[in-house]
């Protein structure tokens, strides 16, 4: 009796890109499809993020969404002073808070001119700092490069910022949460050591801030006494 041939082997199909990622597609409406896929799908968005290609689409991504999510956040800032000022509008002498508000918005204006520079800076120290926790952790399947592509499209998070007050709460939680789910899915690791990486840094940090406002407190108890 002859043995029968064996099956060839099943070959999983890649996912597809994602739409900014895809060669052909226009930039805008890639970037608005990227977007909506993180915000709904984040584990699908994952899934079809390119370790590969160049990092000019990624970083494009996360600077525009990151600067109109700043953009929203000063539109929303220039909304609660209007209303300020409107309830104290019969108040006597309010009008010597206007050279105040004045340079706010001034200020607030400049700093959109400015942003840019801070939200990569910012980018790629939250990168190194996260990726260095991840090696820490023994999750770091895959080089800086994964980290930053997980960081850049976790900027995602910042469409929050359309939530009046709570936006930049709501932002800064579901960026975490996205970084979570990207570092697991990038490095291919658990979702235990991607939260220690992104999550271990924050609480290192609230620590020190602890220790030192209670040295302080100590100390000035000390100097009174």
């Amino acid at each position: 009796m002859s043995e029968s041939p064996p099956e060839p082997p099943v070959h999983e199909e890649a996912p597809p890109a994602l739409p900014l990622e895809e060669p052909d597609r226009p930039f805008v409406p890639g970037l608005v499809d990227t977007v909506k896929l993180f915000a709904l799908d984040p584990m699908g968005g994952y899934a079809r993020m390119s370790l590969e290609i160049d990092l000019t689409k990624p970083l494009l991504f996360g600077l525009i969404v990151a600067w109109l999510g700043t953009f929203v956040q000063f539109l929303w800032s220039l909304v609660i002073q209007s209303s300020i000022l409107g309830a104290l509008s019969q108040i006597e002498g309010v009008e010597e808070l206007f050279p105040a508000m004045f340079f706010g918005v001034a200020g607030g204006i400049f700093g959109l001119f400015v942003a840019p520079v801070f939200i990569l800076l910012g980018v790629f120290i939250w990168t190194a700092i996260v990726h260095l926790f991840l090696m820490m952790v023994g999750g770091a399947e895959r080089g800086f490069t994964a980290t930053l592509r997980v960081v850049l499209y976790s900027q995602t998070a910042q469409v929050a910022q359309v939530i009046p007050l709570f936006g930049d709460l709501v932002a800064t939680l579901w960026g975490l949460i996205l970084c979570i789910i990207g570092i697991a899915a990038a490095h291919r690791t658990t979702t235990g050591k991607a939260a220690a990486a992104v999550l271990l840094p924050i609480l290192l940090c609230c620590v020190c801030i602890g220790a030192a406002i209670l040295t302080a407190v100590m100390l000035g108890v000390a100097l009174d006494s």
